[in-house]
């Protein structure tokens, strides 16, 4: 990534959220990959997507000191320090998608997952949806619009009964061999990865309200239902 020197608070903004958009995508490309990989036993693809997490990983921290070093010496106010605060939250998020990709990918290499094959594919369309949840959240991000994230958030509750649906045909599987019962809790902590890939999306749109409102509510079902109908109001 080039490195360009940024004079004003507007340049240095505009550097960071540079830095933003390119942990998105990766983290973006990781999912489909992996989601690929472990769908089509691409074992090649699998080990590229674990080891690009690396660079994951260095977007944040390098998001995060730029984040600080803005906090510290520009002390900015409204929204510069509300979308400053934002990203730095925003990032950790990511980091563990890119996590969740990695672990999927990881599976790539078991081909013995050919007699689980019903199950490969519904988890991988569980990875699609968190990498279209994804995008729609930087489309959110990039706009900073808190009506679109929470559009997006909404979409967490398929992802719930996707891995409801999977886990209850899971648990009423039963296991011919050691092996076979090993490869099924597999597939069920796999699940529980992919749904918190939405879990993960869920809380950067919270962040991308927060941007746009100065409000960080909770999303989705019953659990917004403190104070107002996007949740309780909480200042920077």
């Amino acid at each position: 990534m080039e490195m360009k020197q940024a004079h004003t608070l507007d340049d240095k903004m505009r550097f960071y959220q540079e830095m933003l958009i390119q942990m998105v995508n990766r983290v973006e490309e990781a999912i489909y990959q992996a989601q690929y990989a472990f769908q089509n036993h691409d074992v090649e693809l699998a080990r590229k997507v674990v080891a690009n997490d690396w660079f994951i990983d260095q977007l944040q921290e390098m998001v995060e000191n730029d984040g600080v070093r803005m906090l510290i010496s520009e002390a900015p106010y409204g929204h510069y320090m509300r979308h400053i605060i934002a990203g730095m939250k925003i990032v950790s998020s990511l980091e563990r998608m890119g996590d969740h990709a990695a672990h999927l990918a990881k599976m790539a290499t078991a081909k013995e997952y050919d007699t689980c094959t019903p199950f490969v594919e519904r988890i991988s369309e569980m990875a699609l949806l968190g990498a279209t949840m994804t995008r729609r959240a930087v489309e959110a991000f990039l706009d900073v619009k808190a009506e679109m994230a929470i559009e997006v958030a909404a979409m967490d509750d398929r992802m719930d009964a996707m891995r409801d649906s999977i886990n209850a045909d899971l648990f009423s599987t039963q296991p011919a061999s050691k092996g076979e019962m090993e490869r099924l809790l597999n597939l069920f902590y796999l699940t529980k990865e992919m749904e918190r890939l939405g879990d993960h999306v869920t809380t950067i749109c919270r962040w991308i309200v927060y941007m746009d409102k100065g409000e960080r509510p909770k999303l989705n079902g019953p659990k917004d239902t403190e104070g107002s109908p996007m949740g309780p109001k909480k200042q920077a």
